[in-house]
């Protein structure tokens, strides 16, 4: 284990920000958390926990430490007749993990294909997209407890999953260093086509039995043709939540917005389309300077090369104020700002 000084977070972020951080340390195993500990770094400075840099956004540069987590390794736990009990190291790029259960046929997981970032930041951040969520077959992790300074084990109940939320953005945050996640996944196919976009793209092909390579391959087909390559336009993929709203205000929006796009959730709450909401303020394709948003996803913030995390924040919060001014709604970041 060595600590760096003065180190450049260009490559670990992909917005591709030239954020430098005081001190910077890449974590292989679990002694090394030990060993780092030990050293007092942690407890004389502020310190971030990267994962793979994919929901992040360095305004500046940091003023600390930045702990790179690059634990590896994938292997089956526990195998019986009808389910697998995989473990991934937090270190482990997710979509190398979906790619590998789905070749090994073990289901489940092919709606999470082609997001970006490590296994350890996927139940902090709880992942999801077209209907599902990494929660959906969550089993545990283990980890480094800053403050009892001891390796624990967390079940589902413990991380208090919501949407893209978990314990370790609440209470465990900055306290947990995740270290190995488990996933326990289906060795027979049980496809879920529940959102409305990925069925109709499926029901294109006219295949009489849909499979879960198709899933597969067709959610990176849709993820592809939204969201621009990080390593050729710096993004971190939605950069705003979808706003959750009473069904009461949705029906006064659609009133005035005919065509506003709504998804009804539990208890009478309704989730928004924000891309659709920063497209209609005219903001899609919109370019500023360094910064702008995508022309392919009103949700996607874009670094045309040289721009400051400052600059992003910035366009940022021009788009969450012209949201507010024309339908008194709020966004919330989904990218971390740091």
């Amino acid at each position: 284990m060595e600590i760096l000084e003065n180190y450049s977070l260009k490559n670990l972020n992909t917005f591709g920000i030239d954020a430098k951080a005081d001190y910077y340390v890449s974590i292989r195993n679990e002694e090394e958390i030990e060993e780092l500990v030990n050293t007092g770094i942690i407890q004389n400075n502020k310190f971030f926990i990267l994962g793979g840099g994919s929901n992040i956004l360095f305004a500046d540069n940091f003023k600390g430490l930045v702990i790179d987590i690059n634990i590896r390794g994938i292997k089956i736990i526990e195998s019986k007749e009808d389910s697998i009990l995989i473990e991934a190291g937090a270190g482990e790029f997710w979509d190398d993990l979906v790619t590998l259960c789905l070749n090994n046929k073990f289901y489940g997981l092919e709606n999470l294909a082609l997001i970006p970032g490590k296994v350890g930041a996927a139940p902090v951040q709880n992942i999801g997209a077209y209907g599902v969520e990494q929660k959906d077959f969550y089993d545990s992790l283990s980890g480094y407890n800053l403050e009892s300074q001891k390796n624990e084990t967390l079940n589902y109940n413990k991380c208090r999953f919501n949407y893209r939320d978990s314990v370790f953005k609440l209470e465990l945050k900055n306290k947990f260093i995740i270290t190995q996640v488990r996933y326990k996944l289906n060795k027979s196919e049980n496809l879920n086509l529940s959102y409305k976009e990925l069925s109709q793209e499926i029901d294109k092909v006219n295949v009489e039995k849909p499979d879960a390579k198709l899933v597969y391959d067709t959610v990176r087909r849709l993820r592809t043709s939204k969201l621009p390559d990080y390593r050729l336009l710096g993004n971190a993929g939605s950069f705003f939540k979808n706003p959750i709203i009473s069904e009461n205000n949705f029906n006064k929006l659609k009133e005035r917005y005919n065509d506003i796009k709504g998804f009804n959730l539990p208890d009478a709450k309704v989730k928004l389309s924000a891309g659709w909401l920063i497209e209609q303020c005219g903001w899609k394709g919109k370019r500023i300077g360094n910064t702008g948003v995508s022309e392919k996803h009103a949700l996607i913030l874009v670094n045309f090369g040289n721009a400051t995390g400052k600059e992003i924040l910035e366009l940022s919060e021009k788009i969450r104020h012209k949201v507010i001014e024309k339908f008194e709604i709020e966004l919330e970041n989904e990218v971390l700002i740091i």
